[in-house]
């Protein structure tokens, strides 16, 4: 059995991190409003809809169209989010201004902002371990190579050029998987260290830029992509294991730092594009790299590492190997080089001239006790700007979630109207039910009586009435002198009316209690003449 060591890790972003997952984030499934993309669930977004406004999004034809709909229906829906991601201001003024509309070439602006990899239970992003392992895989090929070119054969077999480098470099040739030294290390997926957290993201532009002045032709490259943010120390947490001693941790930060490290300086030192890069961002990189990390990289307690997209084909292919294919013109042959023409950056604005970050760096730790007192100069310099980013999404959370929990409450509060309305109208009914089952068993005196109480009761909501009023005539006075003349009335039904009459009729009309009396003769009907 062979021996196994695990390395528990922690990981701190350098700089903004796209990992490419093959999703977007498109018109039916998000809004953005405050510099936010609110990100929204289709079933949610069904029940919120009404009706009509559910037949209307389904007869929209267009693209641009179903981006219309959502976007001015956003104060509505974006309460409804279940994740949100912090957006370049400059991006959420292109949504507000293009988003659903068409141009003049009669296209429209689709927005379409490409994922980094993430929990889909949870929508948190992560750094897969095929990610983090195909860059050290590409440093530990780049130490065992020794900076050696490529041999006359594999320059002829193109296609298989990858592969047959591999064997050789790695010192196997049957190209069997049990024979590859990788096989004994295992890279776990980098997750959040808190459950219930996510590292924080954000939507910026990804750009183009000619390395030199000479390069004719500037880039077209501009889109849209949602990346973990920069300079956060200990974003995730994640462990590597070795089995047997062919890779050691020793050995894996040699080979990682060697390759990497001096494309970091070049970065931060280029004539031509270092001074486009965020000046806060670069001098703390130079800081970091003069000092912490120097450190940390002597005692060997970790490495730099570049991965996801946009990291620069360099950081893909060895030294004295390399040989990446060039575009050039339409109808121009590929030409191949040693390095790439232009580089590719994350920016806030859309001019992209100033403040740009590259993408991919991060630094990968051992995060055992034994060495933290090395890491902590580095995290104390991260420390600032991370708190601040991790402030801010803790907030837009919190806010959200306050928004959440307003809408839940006043969907209760209207709910418990509903049912307090439902409850009155199944009284009211119950009430009449009874009162027309009573009705029944009365007799068509007591009958006639009881409904002009009712009758009476509803007039009360009006105010008093004058004897002027057709009620008075027609319905009050008209039912006592039909029980004075009316052989047909009993005398309790006689002292009934009476009684009857002298409570409600009382309460309605604009009479003192003398005037009632001798106008509706209630003496008589008692009779007591």
């Amino acid at each position: 059995m062979e021996f196994m060591q695990t390395r528990k890790i922690t990981i701190s972003t350098l700089s903004p991190v796209h990992i490419g997952c093959d999703e977007d984030y498109v018109p039916t499934n998000f809004v953005i409003k405050d510099n936010l993309l609110h990100y929204l669930d289709m079933m949610t977004i069904s029940e919120e809809l009404s009706d009509i406004e559910r037949i209307a999004l389904g007869n929209l034809q267009t693209i641009g169209s179903i981006q219309q709909f959502f976007k001015a229906k956003r104060d509505r829906l974006a309460p409804l989010a279940s994740h949100i991601v912090e957006v370049a201001s400059d991006i959420a003024r292109e949504f507000d201004d293009k988003a659903g509309k068409q141009s003049l070439q009669g296209i429209y602006t689709q927005f379409p902002i490409a994922r980094t990899a993430y929990n889909p239970l949870e929508a948190a992003v992560y750094l897969p371990g095929s990610s983090l392992k195909g860059s050290m895989r590409t440093a530990w090929l780049n130490a065992e190579n020794k900076g050696q070119y490529l041999q006359p054969a594999d320059k002829i077999d193109k296609k298989n050029i990858n592969r047959s480098l591999q064997q050789r470099v790695l010192g196997y040739t049957s190209g069997k998987f049990e024979n590859d030294p990788f096989r004994h290390l295992q890279v776990a997926d980098a997750h959040h260290p808190e459950a219930g957290e996510a590292a924080p993201a954000q939507v910026l532009y990804a750009v183009s830029k000619k390395k030199r002045l000479s390069e004719r032709g500037a880039s077209e490259l501009k889109v849209y992509l949602e990346s973990v943010h920069g300079l956060l120390n200990d974003a995730f947490t994640g462990e590597i294991r070795f089995t047997g001693d062919k890779i050691s941790w020793e050995k894996l930060c040699d080979a990682c730092n060697s390759f990497y490290l001096p494309q970091l300086q070049a970065e931060l030192n280029h004539p031509h594009l270092s001074p486009m890069l965020n000046t806060a961002w670069r001098t703390l990189l130079n800081d970091l790299l003069i000092n912490e990390l120097n450190d940390l990289r002597k005692e060997r307690q970790g490495f730099l590492l570049r991965i996801g997209k946009h990291s620069g084909a360099e950081s893909l292919t060895l030294n004295g190997v390399r040989d990446i294919k060039i575009m050039g013109k339409r109808g121009d042959l590929p030409s191949y080089r040693p390095e790439t023409t232009e580089k590719r950056f994350a920016s806030l604005t859309k001019k992209a001239e100033s403040g740009l970050l590259p993408f991919g760096w991060i630094w990968v730790e051992c995060c055992e006790d034994a060495f933290q007192y090395l890491s902590s100069g580095m995290h104390d310099k991260l420390q600032p700007h991370s708190s601040k980013v991790r402030a801010a999404q803790r907030e837009r959370v919190l806010q959200i979630e306050e928004a959440q929990q307003a809408r839940k409450l006043a969907a209760q509060k209207l709910e418990q109207q509903h049912q307090e309305i439902e409850t009155a109208a199944q009284l009211r009914a119950n009430e009449e039910a009874v009162r027309q089952l009573a009705l029944t068993a009365m007799t068509p005196n007591h009958r006639a009586i009881e409904e002009l109480r009712a009758e009476i009761e509803t007039k009360l909501k009006g105010g008093k009435l004058k004897i002027s009023d057709v009620f008075w005539g027609g319905h009050i006075k008209k039912l006592a002198e039909q029980a004075l003349s009316g052989a047909d009335w009993s005398a309790e039904e006689k002292v009934a009316l009476a009684d009857m009459l002298q409570e409600w009729a009382g309460k309605l009309m604009a009479l003192d209690a003398k005037d009632l009396r001798k106008q509706l003769k209630l003496t008589a009907l008692r009779g007591q003449i």
